[in-house]
């Protein structure tokens, strides 16, 4: 019975190592690929210029018009113009 008990507390030590592994390997590729998007949205954010053509997060295509701060005017293909967040915008030369 011991030598059962043993190999019972081996296993469950060795299952929690593995766990605590792949937790580990979770956690640094969230990270990274954190890291990646918040730098691309920054140089995104930064290069935002009146004349670009921008895709926003629901998938509306239009050109930007001028830019006030956060605030984005946005004219699309009916004509009409958008004021938006910058940070709606998800992609510049968005087609």
């Amino acid at each position: 019975m011991e030598g059962f008990l043993q190999d019972v507390l081996a296993s469950s030590v060795a299952l929690l190592i593995l766990l605590a592994i792949m937790g580990a390997i979770y956690l640094i590729w969230t990270q990274v690929g954190l890291k990646k998007k918040r730098d691309y949205f920054k140089e995104l954010h930064t290069e935002l210029a009146p004349g670009q053509e921008v895709m926003f997060a629901g998938g509306i295509f239009g050109t930007v018009k001028s830019i006030d701060g956060d605030r984005v005017e946005v004219k699309v293909r009916s004509g009409a113009v958008l004021d938006v967040s910058r940070y709606a915008i998800q992609e510049i030369g968005g087609r």
